[in-house]
């Protein structure tokens, strides 16, 4: 599996996001229209993740892109 590092990464900053915002996984999964077990993956850092669903991650956490993806 490629860049398993920065998948970790990516999915360890919009799990902290969610949580400090008190947002369940399946909330945030109803706010951007992904499914919660997808979301789950992103979280874990084993799913493949396209700029579409970054930014509506994103955009539901009330942050930008580029501090989802700072490595």
């Amino acid at each position: 599996m490629e860049n398993v590092l920065e998948k970790r990464s990516l999915g360890a900053k919009v799990r902290k996001l969610r949580t400090a915002q008190g947002i369940s996984q399946r909330q945030l999964a109803l706010m951007t229209g992904i499914s919660r077990s997808y979301l789950w993956k992103i979280e874990t850092g084993t799913a493949d993740i396209g700029i579409d669903v970054l930014i509506k991650i994103a955009r539901a956490l009330d942050t930008q892109v580029c501090e989802l993806i700072e490595f």
